[in-house]
């Protein structure tokens, strides 16, 4: 698949869980939004894998997949250290 319809597949099933996990199964909207990302990282891996980014041409949307995978990782990142000191024995 090319870098261009993996990265519009990847936007609209981004849009597409977090509208089904917010209000489909009522979690809230930071962990719906992580919940996306972290779906939508694992089908952009596997529909255009950093291996054939790395072979391919350049261009605009080689930008665009670096700043979904960079961002997407720090989101994630942040979420479970969130997650993590927030998390307290009563």
């Amino acid at each position: 698949m090319d870098r261009q319809t993996a990265l519009v597949l990847i936007i609209i099933f981004y849009i597409f869980f977090v509208i089904i996990t917010y209000f489909g199964a009522c979690v809230t909207v930071w962990s719906s939004i992580v919940f996306a990302t972290f779906v939508c990282l694992i089908l952009l891996n596997v529909f255009y894998p950093p291996g054939q980014a790395a072979s391919d041409d350049a261009d605009y949307t080689l930008v665009l997949y670096g700043i979904i995978e960079i961002l997407g990782i720090l989101l994630l990142g942040i979420y479970i250290t969130q997650k993590t000191l927030s998390d307290i024995r009563n």
